[in-house]
């Protein structure tokens, strides 16, 4: 990749460098704090940082929001948030440095899902760019404020191809008392049926854990009425993920148990993290295909297996015309 555009907070330097591409015909990547773009495969389009978009806008403790700008690091936030006891449980990936722009722009979720909600659950408002170099702002702080077309959940998870994230508003939480894992020997449809909202049920290759995260009590009891053992977290694979029905995530875990691939499951939300070599993983897109997912690699510098593109989309498709009519922000997940 070219050296980056670091832009700085004012947003007419990202206006500028999208006319500037306008007029070149050329393309632009987005980059925020590198966590998915580093380890994805090398393009030569211009990369459009977002790294100096960092810092707190407006933080309400009492009405449980904050607004941040795109390219604070999530680290950052849960630093800041944990001293007004608050959180918002959009995880980073695993040793990356991931940024607020870039865990909306991915939509990519850890295990904590099942009890929190995707991504786009926690947005409010997002100011961004668009491809035709249109500052817009999309949602609100309270359900008054929302008119018009959602482009909030358009923007999340749509990886850069509708617009820049410059500022994001974020829903909070208090932080819960008591957080802890556990492991268990029993089937993981017995526990999601006898637990009351655990954080995260995760299925791996070393055995089922359980997150629970409540009052201390209410932890030890049920912890104590499921028969689970304390633990420490599992360790997550980082090369690829897998999205399926979560009704048929036990089919693909126990393929890639049979197949002896390293895998860690997220039951009840139908993610499934993998490692493995080139042969391993077409053979886990392959099964995923096969149960009516699809797998994305997310670590090309850990294996020589090509992106698989998304799905054609028409919708999608039309709204990226809409926003993006010379298609200027590169969609990383295609073939280049």
């Amino acid at each position: 990749m070219s050296d980056a555009a670091t832009m700085t907070t004012d947003l007419a330097p990202i206006v500028d460098t999208l006319a500037a591409a306008q007029r070149a015909r050329g393309q632009l990547v987005i980059r925020g704090g590198g966590s998915v773009l580093e380890r994805l495969p090398p393009t030569d389009a211009e990369v459009l940082s977002t790294a100096e978009l960092t810092g707190v806008i407006d933080h309400r403790p009492e009405d449980l929001v904050i607004t941040v700008r795109a390219g604070t690091p999530v680290e950052e936030l849960s630093a800041l948030l944990a001293t007004h006891g608050q959180e918002c449980p959009i995880e980073p990936l695993a040793g990356h440095g991931s940024t607020v722009g870039g865990r909306l722009a991915t939509a990519l979720a850890g295990p904590r899902q099942l009890q929190a909600g995707r991504v786009r659950d926690w947005v409010l408002r997002v100011r961004l760019v668009t491809g035709d170099g249109r500052v817009v702002t999309a949602g609100g702080v309270t359900v008054k404020d929302v008119t018009g077309y959602d482009l909030c959940r358009l923007a999340t998870g749509s990886w850069g191809t509708v617009g820049v994230i410059a500022e994001v508003t974020l829903k909070l939480r208090p932080i819960p008392t008591t957080s802890a894992w556990f492991t268990t020997d029993r089937p993981a449809s017995r526990v999601l049926a006898e637990l009351y909202r655990p954080a995260a049920v995760v299925s791996t290759d070393e055995g089922l854990f359980v997150r629970l995260e409540e009052h201390p009590d209410d932890v030890v009891a049920q912890a104590a009425a499921v028969g689970l053992v304390a633990a420490v977290a599992p360790t997550l694979p980082t090369t690829a993920r897998a999205a399926v029905d979560p009704s048929r995530l036990a089919e693909l875990t126990s393929w890639a148990q049979a197949a002896a691939i390293p895998y860690a499951g997220f039951v009840g939300v139908g993610v499934c993290l993998l490692d493995g070599d080139p042969d391993a993983l077409v053979a886990a897109g392959a099964r995923a295909a096969e149960l009516g997912g699809r797998l994305l690699v997310l670590d090309a510098g850990a294996t020589t297996l090509p992106m698989r593109p998304p799905p054609e989309d028409p919708m999608s498709e039309r709204v990226r015309a809409a926003l993006d009519p010379q298609q200027i922000l590169l969609d990383v997940r295609r073939p280049r």
